[in-house]
């Protein structure tokens, strides 16, 4: 008898072959394509060693892999990498010198390896909560969404997917210790570990009720589930407190890269002006489409929250509304699409239009299609993500 199509063999074929078609676009954009390249600030020296699924965001941490953080800007609009979390780089570091291979090529081992890992922890989150039918589809709303080649390219989506989705998945199979252990790492990872901390307490809370036990021993155990995250995120803090003297230095760092001194309660504000502007200069698909697409990411993911609590999840749509909800106090709209990938419990409602078969195929279509379009103008160093 055949293994059904929700086997763990069959799901790992089904991740592998869109791996293997996000890398063939992205080694066609870059050789297909060379007069098509946007400006870097990259070195030659990187840009020649770098991977296709390296660019932007993943210059940074390479160079915290192989240089650690630098000295902290002395005045505002000096770029550094204190933006960026440790654990990532860490493991880059970590396998480039065990191994001899090249940083960039490091970091997409491991991202490739992490989402692999997330692809069977999907399937066993999905697959008590909504039934063997809906793990199938549910992977595939993932696969194709336009954003999802991040999770093979040198950024923290997959490793953070990753953590997330053991420490949930040892939390409804009583593996306190495991879920304790991914969630201090998730914390280590990237600021979406401060969101997941509720989600891991409630989550906790919600299974030892439910199993009978008394309010009091629910609570407690609710605790130690939602702490460890929050613990990674205070060791971060610690760490830059330390050896720099600021502990928030990774905000100010992000905020050096804009045009005008902010903080992170800035970002609302400076996100309604520049949807204000695109509106009423008539700029949404004309000098901004990518940012517009961006936007409407956000509003998706937020349609699907209502749909999880319509459906009485709300534990799950508390979590994609926190997830996204850290998107405008970046103060800008430019890399939702990326923000919103840690928000899985939203591809499972997503995979509900699997029940009609001619809109699902046509939305896998458009998703592979839109997804090629952006790979090749993320590797042609024309779209940040």
């Amino acid at each position: 008898m055949p293994p059904p199509v929700t086997s763990p063999r069959r799901l790992l074929l089904v991740t592998l072959a869109w791996v293997l078609w996000v890398w063939l676009i992205a080694l066609l954009a870059a050789e297909l394509t060379p007069w098509l390249t946007g400006p870097t600030s990259w070195g030659p020296d990187l840009i020649r060693r770098a991977t296709p699924l390296a660019r932007w965001d993943s210059g940074w941490y390479i160079s915290i892999a192989e240089g650690g953080y630098e000295p902290p800007p002395r005045a505002f609009g000096v770029e550094t990498n204190h933006a960026f979390f440790p654990l990532y780089p860490l493991l880059m570091r970590l396998l480039a010198r065990t191994t001899g291979i090249e940083t960039a090529a490091a970091g997409n081992l491991i991202s490739a390896a992490s989402f692999f890992g997330a692809v069977l922890l999907f399937a066993g989150w999905v697959r008590p909560r909504w039934g063997e039918s809906r793990v199938r589809p549910a992977l595939l709303a993932l696969l194709v969404f336009p954003t999802s080649f991040f999770f093979l390219a040198v950024y923290t989506e997959s490793l953070f997917l990753f953590l997330a989705l053991l420490a949930v998945v040892s939390i409804d199979r009583d593996r306190p210790a495991v879920a304790a252990a991914a969630g201090y790492l998730s914390g280590l990872t990237r600021i979406t570990g401060v969101v997941l901390a509720p989600y891991l307490a409630l989550s906790s809370l919600v299974k030892s009720r439910r199993e009978g036990r008394s309010r009091a021993r629910a609570l407690v155990a609710a605790l130690l589930a939602g702490l460890p995250p929050l613990l990674g995120f205070l060791t971060f803090c610690a760490y830059f407190e330390v050896r720099f003297g600021d502990p928030f230095l990774f905000m100010k760092a992000q905020h050096n890269w804009g045009m005008e001194q902010k903080t992170a309660l800035d970002g609302p504000r400076l996100i309604a002006t520049t949807v204000w502007g695109d509106v009423t200069t008539g700029r949404i698909f004309h000098r901004s489409p990518v940012r517009t697409l961006e936007g409407a990411f956000l509003l998706l993911f937020a349609y699907l929250a209502i749909r999880l609590l319509r459906e009485k999840r709300w534990i799950e749509a508390l979590y994609v509304l926190m997830t996204i909800g850290l998107v405008p106090f970046t103060g800008t709209l430019e890399s939702a699409g990326r923000y919103v990938l840690p928000a899985f419990p939203a591809f499972a409602v997503l995979a509900g239009l699997a029940a009609r078969p001619a809109l699902f195929r046509t939305f896998l279509l458009v998703g592979l299609l839109a997804q090629a379009a952006y790979v090749w103008v993320f590797v042609n160093w024309l779209w940040a993500g």
